[in-house]
């Protein structure tokens, strides 16, 4: 008994056979004039008849070779073209990240150009993650004229803000107690009213500040969204620093003055740059 695969084979030259036989009938069938007179002129139209069947099925292997090899090749651009593309994406990517950093800079720089004080523009280098402090680090110190008590401004989203003060300073970096903390307390008052008070932070980054011995007659007057800035007062820091805004208003009965909650003018948690004031003005 035959195998499978020789019995496909056998069928297949089988077939072929046939197919030769059939085109050497058309071809004598052509032939009607020479058919029985000529034998030689047979042979050779069924010779070429077979020739001629040999060599398209030898074309057809071949193109499918060819085309699988173009395939092959194909998937190899394709898959250049990808990781070509990929490649640009990153560099799109970081062009894009480039250019939004250059508009920060060119904010920040228009700003420096605006600012009626002497100061040095610092960068943000380190977060104290501690629960008690929350210091920051930037990158100026005394060799740049940074000292302690120095007050420390920003510039973001097109308005400035207080940031805090210098606690401490090193030759080339100074570190920074900002206004949320629990020990830093600045003199302020309200920019339309002219109530003043006591800001002060709630230890956390993200969290509000609160304002308080603020008259409570003062209550009437307060609208929330007022802004709250620095007084100047016995203080460190210049006059009219914008601080927040007003977000709440709470007047206790066993207080003699009102509460009032704000939420800084500086989101901490994309402070990048900032300004430490030497209060002498630019001339």
């Amino acid at each position: 008994m035959k195998k499978p695969k020789e019995f496909i084979s056998s069928h297949a030259a089988g077939c072929l056979l046939a197919v030769s036989i059939f085109i050497c009938l058309v071809g004598m069938g052509f032939e009607t004039k020479n058919r029985f007179t000529n034998p030689v002129g047979l042979v050779r139209g069924s010779a070429a008849a077979i020739q001629y069947l040999f060599a398209s099925v030898g074309n057809f292997f071949s193109g499918t070779v060819n085309s699988i090899g173009e395939l092959r090749d194909l998937r190899k651009d394709y898959r250049a073209l990808q990781n070509q593309v990929e490649h640009y994406q990153i560099i799109q990517r970081d062009l894009d990240s480039l250019r939004a950093e250059n508009d920060r800079l060119r904010d920040q720089l228009s700003f420096s150009g605006e600012l009626s004080y002497r100061h040095v523009p610092a960068r943000v280098i380190a977060m104290d993650p501690g629960t008690l402090f929350h210091g920051m680090t930037v990158d100026k110190g005394m060799s740049s004229g940074v000292a302690v008590d120095m007050p420390v401004i920003a510039y973001q989203d097109g308005r400035q803000g207080l940031v805090g003060k210098v606690i401490s300073a090193t030759s080339r970096t100074a570190m920074i107690l900002p206004v949320f903390d629990h020990e830093c307390f600045v003199a302020a008052r309200f920019s339309a009213g002219r109530y003043e008070g006591l800001v002060g932070g709630d230890g956390k980054k993200g969290g509000a500040l609160f304002m308080r011995y603020v008259k409570k007659r003062a209550k009437e007057e307060i609208r929330y969204g007022d802004l709250v800035v620095t007084s100047g007062l016995r203080s460190i820091y210049p006059a009219s620093i914008p601080i927040g805004r007003v977000v709440g208003i709470e007047a206790p009965e066993w207080q003699p003055s009102l509460i009032i909650e704000i939420e800084p003018a500086i989101d901490f948690s994309r402070l990048e740059y900032v300004f430490i004031l030497k209060q002498e003005p630019n001339q």
